[in-house]
C-alpha cells in the first residue's frame, strides 16, 4: 500500500509540473535580421517537450518569452519566464560568442531551466558551406555573419570549389568583404537554422557567379 501510495504522490506532482503545455511566445530580436524570430522560435517547439506557440487567454504551467540581440558580432539570450502565466518568476540570460556557441548553449538550457526538457539532442553533422558570391578575391579564412554583423560562422578554411564531393549545405547572394563572408538575411536565416539544428561548419567552398 505504501508503495502504491507513492507511486501515486510522484504521478501528481509530475502531472502538476509537466501536465500543462509550456507556451512560448514569439522571440523579440534587437540587432539581428526578422527572419531570425521565426527560426528560434521552431527551435523551442521542436526540440523541447510539452512546448508550444503561445496563445493569450490558454492556460500554461510555464510561458517562456526569448529575447535575443547580438552586441558586437555575439549574441545576447534571456528568457523570461512566467509561472502560471502571470507575474515573472525567473530570468535566465546566457551569451555566445557565434550561432555554433549559441547552439550548444541552447541544448543546455535544461541544466539551467529544470521544466525544459529535450525531446532529442540531434547528433552534430559536420558539413562545407558552399556559397555563391559574385566577389572575386577572398582570404584564406573567412567567418559568416549576417548583414547585421551577428558571427554565424567564425573563422574556417576557404577556397574554390573545384566539384569537391563532400557533404554541403548552400547558401547564395554572400558578399565577400575581406575576411568577411556577409549573407543576406534570408540566407542568414537558412543557415542558422541549420546551426541550431547541430550542423557544423568545418569549411567554406566558393563558387563564383558573374
Amino acid at each position: 500500500m505504501k508503495k502504491t501510495a507513492l507511486f501515486f504522490f510522484i504521478l501528481l506532482v509530475f502531472i502538476s509540473a509537466y501536465g500543462e503545455p509550456i507556451g512560448v511566445k514569439k522571440p523579440s530580436v534587437r540587432n539581428l535580421p526578422s527572419e531570425y524570430r521565426a527560426v528560434f522560435l521552431n527551435f523551442f517547439l521542436k526540440h523541447y517537450a510539452n512546448t508550444q506557440q503561445y496563445t493569450e487567454g490558454k492556460k500554461y504551467s510555464y510561458v517562456v518569452k526569448p529575447y535575443i540581440s547580438s552586441i558586437a558580432g555575439t549574441y545576447s539570450l534571456c528568457l523570461d519566464i512566467y509561472k502560471n502565466g502571470k507575474e515573472i518568476s525567473e530570468i535566465v540570460c546566457l551569451s555566445a560568442e557565434d550561432a555554433e556557441d549559441l547552439s550548444d548553449k541552447l541544448f543546455n538550457l535544461p541544466e539551467k531551466i529544470d521544466f525544459l526538457q529535450l525531446n532529442k539532442k540531434p547528433e552534430t553533422k559536420e558539413v562545407f558551406l558552399k556559397i555563391l558570391t559574385i566577389s572575386k578575391k577572398f582570404e584564406k579564412k573567412l567567418k559568416v555573419s549576417s548583414r547585421n554583423g551577428d558571427t554565424l560562422v567564425n573563422y574556417r578554411n576557404a577556397q574554390p570549389f573545384k566539384g569537391q564531393n563532400v557533404e554541403h549545405i548552400t547558401v547564395g547572394e554572400g558578399i565577400i568583404n575581406i575576411d568577411i563572408l556577409i549573407l543576406k538575411n534570408r540566407e542568414a536565416a537558412r543557415l542558422l537554422g541549420y546551426i541550431l539544428n547541430g550542423y557544423r561548419i568545418k569549411g567554406i567552398l566558393i563558387i563564383k557567379t558573374y
